[in-house]
């Protein structure tokens, strides 16, 4: 990776090592060899998929963060592809009002290209044989970047 200057910019610690552009590759979640850090689009993608990805409720003294996207998907809500956009528009609301507390409470005030404006579910696909959801969502920023995100997910599908 590339180093680039980060100076006026707030950071977050890169934890999707090992993704690519292309191709089928395992992503960990880790701090790399000397900590990587993401800032713009990637932090916004960073944190949505993080909050998606975290079951309201589970966070200590903040019980609105996260989503109910996976309580959706295990409790057997999502069992044909007609259920998938409405839990995920439920899902990318919780996180976007999440988010927009976030930017609104930050010091300094964020730059545009790590303020969400939409998360957009670009395509999914129920597999029902192996029991995995996946989705495909481009995330936008109010500077108008853009970041498109592919998340697996078990469900259990009767």
């Amino acid at each position: 990776m590339a180093s680039q200057d980060f100076t006026g910019r707030t950071v977050d610690l890169f934890i999707f090592q090992g993704v690519e552009e292309t191709g089928n590759q395992a992503i960990t979640t880790g701090w790399g060899i000397a900590g990587e850090l993401c800032t713009g689009v990637q932090k916004i993608a960073q944190s949505w998929a993080m909050l998606f990805l975290t079951r309201r409720g589970s966070v200590y003294q903040d019980p609105l963060r996260g989503s109910d996207f996976l309580l959706a998907a295990r409790s057997g809500r999502i069992q044909v592809d007609e259920d998938i956009p409405a839990e995920f528009g439920i899902a990318s609301a919780q996180v976007q009002r999440t988010m927009d507390l976030d930017s609104a409470d930050a010091d300094p005030t964020p730059e545009d290209d790590e303020i969400l404006v939409r998360a957009e579910l670009l395509d999914y696909d129920l597999d029902q044989n192996s029991s995995l959801l996946r989705l495909k969502v481009r995330l936008h920023s109010l500077a108008g970047d853009a970041r498109t995100i592919f998340l697996p997910i078990p469900v259990p599908v009767r």
